[in-house]
């Protein structure tokens, strides 16, 4: 007689067995198609724990792209202002007059240059291959002709119609390219020289102009210069047709870009360190005679600046602008276009072209400050827009960028205090929000980057600016405040990695003002003993909590996991208690986290864990023991502040406390890992 079977394998089979299974997707599409009081199907509204599981998941990677988060990012920008500010070169569109005695030479032996003459450069070999596919299909025509004599009647008869059509519709275009080459010519005070340019009558200006900036040949190599700022641009250009090469083209670039500042400077007297004169100059005699060559050369820097998509040669050519920059703060409409580009060149992820556009921002600022409203607006925006989602790749970049926004906010701190102070407020409407409510949409607006990386930026300039503007020192406690809210709103062991983030936050803030604030509590707080312990998966996976804000559920019982989680906690705790391993009151900071740490020694199950987690109890056990021995022997009362803040200053000077060492350690392994949490 069989045996019975047991209670748990009879649950079992009935669950997962052929006719459970079978019974359970009846089940399953019964609930999924039950409509209720709405009208409103199962599939539009709740759905299955696993379902609803996998819809997390995919939404960890995609929640950036959420129409409620758009909605966030519209709500925390600064409003811009649309109008365009091309004012002050508006009349130096056009050719400037040339010398009809300047030499042009050409590099022909016959000494004739054609005038349909069209850069062949890096296109030789894809000519070739679109000439031979002609021919080929010219082949297959012409044995299809012979095959099938009717068809090549039908082709002979709309021939000459369709040759008469194609005649009329390049006569009309003709005419339109003729009207418009006729109102560009009437717009411009000299038209378009179509003398071609070579390298040997560059050269040959280049030379007249070094010897001497007064040379006529001046305003010949700006024109070559309006040239070179629109080739390309059109196939059949006057442009493209009088630069003979693209030799030519980085000639007078580089020519002109690196000696226009010594040439212009030349003409007006003023030496190469003094700028302020240059402003001085502006209603002179010998300006108002350079003006009109000033105008043309940086308003092709704007058209070049506009055309050019490769970064190296933008870093070339905004290493190269960056003299002309006084120049600009002449005009202040320019300097605004200007600035709009850099911008968009400064938030492009290339580190280089990055770093030589907010070079090139910080030094218009600092000439024309009018311009700084525009930079922050326009900055931070920039910024929102380009942290909405953040991964191992351009967590760099954003690091960067803000970094840079905080030294361009710390030039004028009055008024960058001002919108740091409106922008918390936006940002704690928004916590109150999903507080009161605690609905998804709303939540969705703080377990997003650009909320987060928005209180980072803000945390960075408090910390830098705190001692220079009391509206900065005001908003110590309003960060303080959002930054607890959102860990407490944001709970359990998924988000950890934006718990360890905001814990690092008020680690700066506590640093900077030294106020204390319960870092061990938001980590704590998190680590579920029970849940993080259970028996951990083998396979190991890659898991960069600086990239993370939530982990995936399918992660959160892998070894890799359990093993970040905990040498990150203790990375922040680590800091924590060395801020304050000198300070009087170290054995009471100490004794609720060192409970909680033999805690979590005790139940790991990680062999690899036990030791980094015991030098941690080790050292802040050593440490609280130093501090209430140094303390048993002082004889000022707690109430006597000046005392206690020059408690154990001498130790703290010396830096050769054991905590602060082992501090020291913690540091170097996590920069050797290059880990960071924010």
């Amino acid at each position: 007689m069989a045996k019975k079977l047991g209670k748990k394998a009879r649950k079992f089979a009935h669950k997962h067995l052929q006719g459970g299974a079978k019974r359970s997707r009846k089940l399953r599409s019964h609930f999924n198609r039950r409509t209720r009081k709405d009208g409103k199907g199962r599939e539009d509204g709740g759905r299955l724990d696993g379902d609803g599981d996998e819809e997390m998941r995919r939404s960890d990677s995609t929640m950036n792209t959420n129409d409620d988060v758009a909605t966030l990012v519209n709500s925390l920008e600064f409003p811009e202002d649309e109008n365009e500010f091309d004012g002050d070169l508006s009349d130096s569109d056009g050719y400037l007059s040339e010398d009809p005695e300047c030499p042009y030479y050409s590099d022909s032996e016959d000494g004739n240059v054609l005038k349909d003459c069209i850069v062949q450069d890096g296109l030789d070999g894809q000519n070739n291959d679109m000439n031979l596919a002609v021919k080929k299909q010219k082949k297959k025509l012409k044995k299809l002709l012979d095959k099938d004599p009717e068809f090549a009647n039908f082709l002979g008869k709309w021939e000459s119609e369709l040759v008469s059509h194609e005649s009329n519709e390049d006569s009309d275009e003709q005419d339109e390219m003729d009207s418009g080459d006729d109102g560009v010519d009437a717009g411009d005070k000299n038209p378009p020289s179509d003398k071609i340019l070579t390298s040997k009558t560059i050269s040959e200006w280049c030379q007249l102009v070094s010897k001497d900036p007064k040379a006529p040949a001046l305003r010949n190599l700006l024109n070559a210069f309006w040239d070179a700022c629109r080739f390309g641009l059109h196939s059949n250009s006057l442009s493209m047709q009088r630069l003979q090469s693209t030799e030519v083209f980085y000639q007078i670039i580089a020519f002109i870009l690196s000696e226009a500042d010594n040439i212009f400077r030349a003409l007006l007297d003023i030496p190469d360190d003094d700028k302020g004169k240059l402003m001085n100059l502006r209603n002179g005699q010998k300006w108002q005679d350079v003006e009109p060559l000033i105008k043309s050369y940086l308003r092709n820097c704007l058209d070049l600046l506009s055309q050019l998509t490769d970064n190296q040669i933008l870093t070339n050519v905004l290493t190269r602008l960056r003299a002309s920059a006084v120049y600009f703060s002449a005009y202040p409409s320019a300097s605004r276009r200007l600035l709009k580009i850099l911008i968009h060149f400064w938030a492009s992820g290339d580190q280089s072209l990055s770093l030589s556009s907010f070079l090139m921002i910080r030094e218009v600022v600092s000439l024309l400050p009018d311009c700084l409203d525009l930079c922050l607006t326009k900055g931070y925006n920039t910024y929102l827009s380009s942290s909405k989602l953040v991964d191992n790749r351009n967590i760099k970049n954003i690091e960067f960028f803000m970094n840079c926004l905080v030294e361009l906010y710390s030039l004028d701190v009055q008024k960058s205090g001002e919108r740091a102070a409106t922008s918390v407020g936006q940002l704690s409407a928004i916590l109150r929000q999903a507080s009161k409510t605690k609905e998804k949409e709303d939540l969705l607006k703080i377990d997003n980057w650009q909320y987060i990386n928005c209180i980072n930026l803000w945390v960075r300039f408090i910390c830098v600016n705190h001692k220079d503007c009391h509206n900065v020192h005001s908003l110590f406690s309003s960060v303080a405040q959002i930054i607890r809210g959102v860990a407490y709103l944001l709970p359990g062991m998924r988000y950890l990695p934006l718990r360890l983030k905001l814990a690092q936050m008020l680690n700066e803030l506590s640093n900077c003002n030294q106020m204390f604030f319960p870092v061990p509590s938001l980590i704590f707080g998190c680590l579920e003993f029970r849940e993080i312990f259970q028996k951990a998966q083998t396979e190991k996976t890659n898991i960069h909590f600086s990239s993370l804000l939530k982990v995936p559920r399918n992660l959160l019982k892998s070894r890799d996991f359990q093993e970040q989680c905990i040498l990150s906690a203790i990375e922040v705790l680590s800091a924590h208690f060395a801020q304050w391993s000198y300070h009087v009151s170290f054995p009471e900071v100490a004794t609720i986290p060192l409970i909680l740490l033999k805690r979590l020694h005790e139940q790991t199950t990680i062999d690899s864990l036990h030791r980094p987690l015991k030098r941690l109890i080790d050292q802040v056990s050593e440490n609280r023991d130093f501090v209430q021995r140094k303390r048993e022997v002082v004889s000022f009362s707690p109430n006597d502040m000046s005392s206690v803040e020059s408690f154990l200053e001498e130790e703290k000077m010396s830096g050769n406390a054991s905590f602060t060492q082992y501090y020291e350690s913690v540091s170097k392994n996590r920069q050797s890992r290059g880990r960071k949490l924010v």
